[in-house]
């Protein structure tokens, strides 16, 4: 069995081929060009043949390109091989050599790689929310352009919602200074742009959630509407991935984080390493869940004599904890009873 080490980068990556001894038998520097790629790995024994790169940004095209190459390819997590950034002597021959030698001790602590199927869901999520980041933005610029112009009139500034649709009339019609009425409906028009374009990602978002099992139950749960529940399901990808909901729990970011001295054991403020996207979810779902549901508005109740904050992260770890069992189960989401204490008489 040969073992190889590749330190990606965008223009090029090297590869330190190894035996089962340790012995170094090749160290090339290759273009990331198909052909170069592909001609570097003709000369592999496919069937006899692991490698190992660090998940990085742009590793989907590499590890797309190399998979049906070689016997094995294996997705090292960056932050537990922090060894190799942290070495006195940082050049990209070392960092390939010691995850060579990393894979033939079976040390590699394995990252996940998601399908090219979960990829492509996952990247329509970030599409739309890159939309919505643009349009906050956009949003921004506007409120800026009327500060400037000190805008007093009653029957805009009374309005709650200055982008519905009398604020966006009045908004066409008002004459400001200079060339600000043109950027005013320059800006208009890029809002309106973006919003069509977020109702368009949203549709087929759903077309996604009515066409898939687990996003239906996902949708059972309290506060999870079609967008998070394809969020969740995507974001989680395979369920069995994680062996407990606490593991889930914490791949979201949702654990205290814990400080040890002597023995004494301290837990802090929750971790927030891990899925930020998942993580986002849970936190819209858990505005909403308590609202439309009794029994955690309950539970959300009697944590937050502890405080509100803490009260929000418990909800969002009940939630995840409830995901995780119907995603097992297989079952819906069944509406717990809340138990309320009768006076005696």
């Amino acid at each position: 069995m040969k073992y190889i080490g590749i330190d990606y980068h965008k223009q090029y990556f090297v590869a330190t081929t190894m035996d089962e001894r340790g012995k170094v038998i090749s160290k090339e520097r290759v273009s990331t060009d198909r052909d170069s790629i592909r001609h570097y790995f003709s000369k592999v024994e496919k069937t006899e043949t692991k490698a190992v790169m660090e998940a990085c940004y742009g590793w989907e095209y590499f590890y797309d390109e190399v998979d049906d190459l070689i016997e094995e390819l294996i997705m090292a997590h960056p932050l537990k091989t922090r060894l190799i950034a942290e070495a006195r002597i940082k050049t990209d021959s070392i960092d390939s050599e010691t995850l060579a030698h990393l894979l033939r001790a079976d040390l590699i602590p394995e990252a996940y790689a998601p399908s090219v199927e979960t990829r492509d869901k996952k990247n329509l999520l970030r599409y739309r929310s890159s939309l919505t980041a643009i349009k906050v933005r956009i949003k921004n610029m506007i409120y800026s352009v009327l500060a400037r112009n000190h805008i007093e009139d009653k029957s805009f500034t009374s309005l709650s919602d200055k982008f519905g649709k009398k604020g966006l009339a009045y908004l066409r019609s008002v004459m400001l200074r200079g060339s600000d009425t043109m950027i005013l409906n320059q800006y208009l028009d890029l809002l309106g742009e973006t919003e069509a374009k977020i109702k368009a990602a949203e549709s087929q978002i759903r077309v996604v959630c009515r066409q898939d099992e687990i996003c239906k139950l996902l949708s059972s749960v309290p506060g999870i509407g079609d967008i998070l529940a394809v969020t969740i399901r995507y974001e989680i990808d395979k369920i069995e991935r994680f062996v407990s909901d606490g593991k889930l729990c914490s791949y979201a970011g949702l654990v205290p984080s814990t400080y040890s001295s002597g023995n004494r054991t301290y837990q802090g403020k929750i971790t927030k390493q891990g899925n930020k996207w998942l993580r986002w979810a849970m936190i819209e779902a858990a505005q909403r869940a308590p609202i439309n549901d009794m029994w955690l508005r309950d539970f959300y109740n009697r944590i937050s004599k502890k405080g509100k904050k803490v009260a929000r992260v418990a909800v969002e770890r009940k939630l995840l904890e409830i995901i995780y069992r119907i995603w097992i189960d297989r079952k819906p989401y069944y509406k717990k009873p809340v138990t309320v204490a009768l006076p005696v008489v």
